[in-house]
């Protein structure tokens, strides 16, 4: 092989490395805010988090049956390492998440790269796959996928017609993807 093809062989890998290294992304623990529509203030329901790594966790999430996860006796609920919040009569209507929250530390430990926001919600009780489903939404944790300050929360409404991120994602880069 000559230095001209060798050289070649570098130029091409350290192309390769560069781009890599730009598009990886890195999940971060985000402060979550959910608030509930007035609407469904004085509706009891609960929304539960979860934290998911993209080879083992999302695709499961992706297709789940959201009936099915909030029957009574669920296995995959209860055996979910989640953080659920209750609303309704007498508890507040908007509650937060912090980014401190011990949950985080686990879901990044095991290599989360996304965030499940699943809700039981009455009146929506037709499963569709993915975001189809309105009770449930997958969030990217990549510290660069949301227009926000640092120290902002990730905002989401509870409507009777689901769940809804307020906050901007950030411009879609080439080979960057928000969800």
């Amino acid at each position: 092989m000559n230095t001209k093809s060798i050289l070649s062989i570098i130029a091409a890998l350290s192309a390769l490395f560069i781009a890599g290294c730009g598009s990886t992304p890195k999940p971060v623990a985000h402060e979550i805010k959910i608030t509930v529509d007035k609407s469904l203030e004085n509706t009891s329901l609960q929304i539960d988090i979860i934290g998911a790594n993209a080879v083992s966790d999302l695709p499961k999430w992706q297709s789940y049956s959201i009936t099915d996860y909030w029957q009574p006796g669920n296995a995959t609920r209860r055996d979910t390492d989640r953080i659920t919040l209750d609303y309704g009569r007498g508890k507040p209507s908007a509650q937060t998440v912090a980014a401190t929250d011990a949950k985080w530390k686990r879901w990044l430990d095991q290599g989360a790269s996304n965030v499940v926001i699943i809700a039981d919600l009455p009146g929506i009780a037709a499963d569709r796959g993915g975001a189809a489903d309105p009770r449930r939404l997958i969030l990217s944790l990549d510290a660069k996928a949301w227009k926000k300050d640092k120290k902002a929360p990730l905002e989401i409404l509870v409507q009777e017609s689901g769940l809804r991120i307020l906050t901007p994602p950030a411009t879609e880069k080439k080979g960057f993807k928000l969800f």
